[in-house]
């Protein structure tokens, strides 16, 4: 069985989201907002700009993670099946976590009873620490470089309970207001499936298999098959009850490797470019997947990426 690294680059347009919140001041709910620096002719000038953090985006691929395990009887903790990513954090959520708490390895109990840690990581921080890196790599989402200058972010004013009703009587009427942005955004995600349903943390027994090999080939199946849910669904963020975006991928890079091979950012409007250029100098062999929404391809590339990386796996 072979193992593969995936990387995927692209751009996302979003209108009227309110996916990434991070305050409120009284009645103002504000967007998270990020500074990025750009080279100018003269120097560099730095924006403020609505940003969506990789937290939010993690969130929302480890509940697919949950949710796939879930349809194939692999296991997943109690919390993280609900979506309460507390990740084995001291023996109080362990206890809480699984119903038979370890006497043995830490690392092997928890990799064994909840794919979801397996795949994106813990950190045990009791007496004696165990820490579990993910095998995912997610970063923050911000406007494109060229669409910095035209990112909105409005306040839009909302109000509760209706006039003619007792509530307004007795208190008036709930005025509130929730930044709105619109933008195109950059998307950038890796995966490395070369420790899932592996030991990683002390360094004799890293890489040893905790699976037979049937057992681990679902595993990286079901995170593929995961991953290719969550890139053409996008289920991350937060307020899309009410603040639902409207929205679409702009285009799309996706690499398929045999070791660690990164497409380049999306920040720029010639990062597919760059990425087929990169692959000309350096290859592990690299198969890339490119989509274009004038080419109504997009669907088509994320979903001829999963399965080439599914049979890259099948490879003795």
């Amino acid at each position: 069985m072979k193992d593969i690294f995936i990387s995927i680059r692209g751009r996302l347009l979003l209108n009227v989201e309110a996916l990434n919140m991070a305050e409120s001041v009284g009645n103002y709910v504000k967007h998270r907002k990020v500074p990025v620096l750009v080279p100018e002719e003269n120097g560099f000038v730095t924006y403020f700009v609505p940003a969506i953090s990789g937290e939010s985006i993690a969130h929302g691929f480890q509940k697919t993670l949950a949710e796939e395990a879930e349809k194939r009887s692999i296991a997943v903790c109690k919390l993280c099946s609900k979506g309460v990513f507390l990740k084995s954090t001291n023996n109080k959520v362990i206890n809480e976590a699984f119903n038979n708490p370890p006497n043995t390895d830490i690392e092997e109990f928890i990799v064994k009873n909840c794919f979801v840690e397996d795949v994106g990581g813990f950190m045990y921080a009791e007496a004696e620490n165990v820490k579990r890196t993910s095998n995912f790599y997610v970063g923050y989402m911000i406007p494109a470089k060229e669409a910095l200058e035209h990112v909105v972010v409005d306040p839009q004013l909302h109000s509760r309970y209706a006039l003619g009703t007792s509530f307004v009587a007795e208190q008036g009427q709930m005025i509130y207001y929730v930044e709105l942005s619109s933008a195109l955004y950059t998307f950038s995600m890796d995966l490395d499936t070369k420790y899932i349903g592996r030991l990683t943390f002390q360094y004799e027994n890293a890489g040893k298999d905790l699976f037979e090999k049937d057992e681990r080939r679902k595993r990286l199946d079901t995170v593929l098959d995961a991953l290719k849910v969550f890139l053409l669904e996008q289920p991350f963020g937060a307020k899309k009850t009410r603040f639902l975006p409207q929205g679409e991928w702009n285009s799309i890079v996706i690499s398929v490797s045999d070791k660690t091979w990164t497409a380049s950012s999306p920040f720029t409007s010639k990062y597919i470019e760059s990425t087929l250029k990169k692959k000309d100098k350096i290859s592990y062999n690299t198969e890339i997947f490119v989509g274009k929404v004038e080419e109504n391809n997009i669907e088509e590339a994320i979903i001829n990426a999963i399965e080439h990386g599914k049979q890259r796996i099948s490879v003795q």
